[in-house]
């Protein structure tokens, strides 16, 4: 082991209370590239001979197509390639280290990890995103009320209620993109903390591997895992997004509601009664968005009293992280399936939207069309509201509370009874981002754009790194004479 000529043999429950083997598996693909990188670095700037490289990269190579065995005895990832690497390439395996360090190694492993598990979740989003969109289509004109306090406020239509879910992803999205952008630099060449006196090119290997530059101070490098923190706190931003839409679902599939009706495949049963139809996946899925909740917290617990530069903390931060990415990735699939199979009810929908949710129209007509101050007009449809409790409806009331209230209407029982329906209350709305057609086509047009757009970027990202890491291996088996 590489402790072995400073520290001697080490206590067999202090190797396995430090390992990071059971993690590092999902590090050795992204820890094989970045040595190949490194390597053909020290090759380019005479650091060691072409010779040398040649036999290195045979041996990494190898490995890449062959896989690395990772054995618990193995301290980590990097320790296991060199191992392996030994045994392929002889003592020339020991250059591959030169001008590296764990610590900058490990750094870019979770980097170049985190970039396609971002990416992966992105995909999932837009995923998501486009369910949201494809419904929003199917019901431009299928009216609901819209809610306040969990109270009936004004109606809506599902178009609407689906797009405000679509424009909140698209945020959530926006910020993982964000995240990406700043976490795609490479650490690589920062060393253990100060650098290192070998002339090394670090902005080559950031080419090499796909990344969009350095992170430039070497101890920032290794030490700062705001890279991880970010995309974290954006899943849990996201989780939050996620899991209003799924509380929602459980509430509008209820028999006290009935607007949805749940596809079979995704509910479950209850080993006692024969009747329920239980909506388990959504009920997970929020209780998951705690988790994620706890991993950014977690995460900021373990990094808040950390001094500079690398501290074995670190270790513990990465499973805490990628289990709150594969959490959100799951649940953001899982409701699209839900969502997308999910059947809305237009009729129960229509009937949930009372009359008196036509209140704020209504008050609004008055000061429009009879030059009424809001505020007066917004009490004479309240009284109106207060008689309508006693029976009858806010339209066969408004004449009653005028009276009461000393003010006379210049409006016909007709428009008020045309407005007061649900199309009529939905038609009514002029403002940009209403709930009438005319907005709602105009907000699908533009959603529509801004999903493209996001599903542009994310190929060019992952195609991009394609290339790069193509690239590099082509250039490892030329440089190391092997066939591809």
């Amino acid at each position: 082991m590489l402790r072995d000529a400073r520290l001697g043999k080490a206590d067999e429950r202090f190797l396995h209370y430090t390992a990071s083997i059971d993690f590092d598996r999902r590090l050795v693909r992204y820890d094989l590239l970045g040595s190949m990188a490194h390597v053909l670095m020290l090759m380019e700037r005479g650091i060691i001979t072409r010779g040398d490289a040649a036999r290195i990269l045979s041996g990494l190579l190898e490995l890449y197509r062959g896989g690395v065995e990772l054995r618990d005895e193995d301290e980590d990832v990097h320790m296991a390639v060199e191992r392996l690497l030994h045994a392929l390439a002889g003592d020339v395996a020991g250059k591959m280290h030169t001008a590296r360090s764990r610590n900058d190694q490990v750094a870019l492993d979770l980097r170049m990890l985190l970039r396609d598990e971002l990416n992966r979740l992105c995909g999932r989003m837009i995923e998501l995103m486009r369910v949201l969109l494809r419904i929003a289509e199917q019901h431009i004109e299928t009216v609901m009320p819209g809610y306040t306090h969990l109270q009936r406020a004004q109606p809506v239509t599902i178009a609407h209620h689906m797009l405000a879910h679509f424009w909140s992803l698209s945020r959530d999205l926006e910020r993982l993109e964000q995240a990406y952008r700043r976490l795609n630099r490479s650490p690589l060449g920062a060393c253990a903390l100060a650098g290192t006196s070998f002339s090394i090119d670090r902005r080559r290997t950031a080419e090499l591997l796909g990344f969009s530059g350095i992170v430039e101070n070497s101890q920032d490098a290794v030490a700062s895992r705001d890279f991880m923190l970010e995309p974290l706190a954006a899943c849990a931003i996201a989780s939050v997004s996620l899991s209003r839409i799924a509380e929602e679902l459980i509430l509008w599939s209820t028999s006290e509601f009935g607007f949805v009706e749940l596809d079979a495949r995704y509910c479950s049963t209850s080993s006692m009664m024969p009747q329920k139809k239980n909506p388990d996946a959504l009920e997970l899925m929020r209780a998951r968005s705690a988790k994620v909740f706890g991993a950014l917290t977690t995460a900021l617990a373990m990094l808040k009293a950390l001094p500079l530069a690398y501290n074995r903390d670190l270790q513990e931060l990465s499973p805490v992280v990628l289990d709150a990415l594969e959490t959100l990735g799951s649940s953001a699939e899982m409701l699209g399936a839900i969502l997308g199979s999910t059947r809305f009810r237009r009729d129960r929908l229509r009937e949930a939207c009372s009359q008196e949710m036509g209140a704020t129209l209504l008050a609004e007509m008055l000061a429009r069309e009879c030059g009424m101050e809001f505020r007066r007009a917004h009490a004479l449809v309240a009284k109106a509201a207060a008689l309508a409790e006693g029976g009858g409806s806010i339209a066969m009331c408004l004449q009653e509370a005028a009276e009461e209230l000393g003010l006379e209407l210049c409006l016909s029982a007709e428009a008020v009874e045309k407005l007061l329906t649900p199309e009529g209350c939905v038609q009514a709305l002029s403002s940009e981002g209403s709930a009438s057609a005319a907005s709602l086509r105009r907000q699908l047009e533009h959603a529509r754009q801004v999903l493209e757009e996001r599903e542009a970027a994310l190929r060019e990202r992952e195609a991009g790194l394609r290339r790069a890491l193509d690239a590099l291996l082509e250039y490892s088996r030329r440089v190391a004479g092997v066939q591809g």
